[in-house]
């Protein structure tokens, strides 16, 4: 039974990912002005980056391809979009709670992907 939640549990964790790269490469612009908004180095290079990150780990953890690899790749990734882009330390009243929210989900995301690479992907993958 513990594969079955294996397999949901990586389904569930890998669609953000993948979704979310498809949806920054259809809309590279809107995209690239976020990227710009927080003043990061090489904005189109960063976001290209992310997007294959994003896409190409994302896939290979709903497939169970490389799940450890894979999983601690998109939990640095994560770790660094919270930081980057939920700096709650920096923001005052709602907004600050906003954003510690924000910051908040994703080291909860992070906590799923160590949980991840502990367990493995389970018996059913697509790519051993």
């Amino acid at each position: 039974m513990s594969d079955y939640y294996l397999f949901a549990g990586r389904l569930f964790i890998a669609v953000m990912y993948v979704l979310s790269g498809a949806n920054k490469l259809l809309f590279f612009s809107h995209g690239l002005d976020e990227v710009k908004s927080r003043n990061l180095p090489f904005p189109q290079l960063a976001l290209s980056a992310t997007i294959a990150v994003q896409l190409i780990c994302g896939l290979a953890i709903m497939a169970g391809f490389q799940t450890t690899t894979a999983s601690l790749l998109l939990a640095l990734f994560t770790l660094a979009t919270a930081v980057l882009f939920y700096d709650f330390w920096n923001q005052e009243g709602a907004q600050r709670t906003l954003m510690f929210t924000g910051f908040l989900e994703h080291i909860s995301i992070i906590g799923g992907f160590a949980l991840l690479m502990g367990a493995g992907p389970g018996k059913f993958v697509l790519l051993p």
